[in-house]
């Protein structure tokens, strides 16, 4: 499979990064992980002949405001919409007129928007298992078992339990880097997390390798600062990934 960054800012687009977007791609099927505005990118990557399956996050606009780009793409099987607990209707609220066309018309007729309690109940061609994190909003994480490697998303959030849990002994975690180095560390309720508290996540759940992402536009101004803050953060996990835009990993 590869996976490839098509957004990795937090907050808002600038020069060198969009919002966020992850896209995974099989021989069979893409995984696209939170709708910000590097979704758009997906037009060059994905066959639209295979199954594709969004799941998001949260609803913050950071990983939602690519949505209204869903019928520019050329979807030729259903798609099945996943989103945190209970926040179907504000999916449905956020998706549709007068912000933007209905979701249900941007899309194959057919296709599904699920919460992530309804996942047990719901065939997907690779294991998929989720947990609440650390943030303001209903916001989730997931794990995914696909072609014998595991992948997991944790975005947006901060060093908790679940976190570990749901990155524990796997091939890649794509974590969220919303925070400056030194800022977020001894702030148990915090939001984001920092290079620093990713690692240190990465160690303790026996992780393969870890790409930081979702860095936010506000802290971080250039690609050279996200680069010197991960590699940092390097000293306690050497197998921390900076992400920036279009980056691939294959597994």
């Amino acid at each position: 499979m590869i996976v490839t960054m098509l957004g990795t800012n937090g907050w808002f687009d600038t020069d060198f990064g969009q919002t966020m977007c992850t896209l995974i791609r099989t021989r069979d099927y893409s995984v696209i992980l939170d709708a910000g505005y590097g979704i758009r990118r997906i037009k060059e990557l994905v066959d639209f002949s295979k199954p594709v399956y969004l799941l998001l996050s949260h609803l913050h606009l950071d990983h939602t405001i690519g949505l209204h780009t869903l019928d520019s793409f050329h979807f030729q099987q259903p798609v099945k919409i996943v989103v945190p607990a209970g926040q179907k209707q504000a999916f449905a609220e956020l998706v549709r007129p007068p912000f933007t066309n209905p979701w249900a018309k941007m899309v194959p007729e057919g296709s599904e928007l699920l919460d992530t309690d309804e996942l047990g109940t719901t065939a997907f061609p690779f294991e998929i298992s989720t947990l609440p994190l650390q943030h303001p909003v209903p916001d989730h994480g997931y794990r995914l078992g696909i072609e014998g490697k595991t992948v997991t998303y944790l975005c947006d959030t901060g060093f908790c339990d679940n976190a570990l849990t749901l990155a524990g002994g796997a091939d890649l975690v794509i974590a969220e880097c919303g925070a400056l180095p030194g800022t977020v560390m001894d702030k148990p309720n915090a939001p984001h997390m920092e290079p620093e508290l990713c690692a240190r996540l990465a160690v303790e759940a026996g992780v393969s390798q870890m790409v930081l992402t979702h860095f936010g536009a506000g802290a971080y101004t250039s690609i050279p600062q996200r680069m010197n803050a991960v590699a940092a953060a390097r000293t306690i996990f050497p197998n921390l990934i900076t992400g920036v835009d279009n980056l691939e990993i294959v597994l």
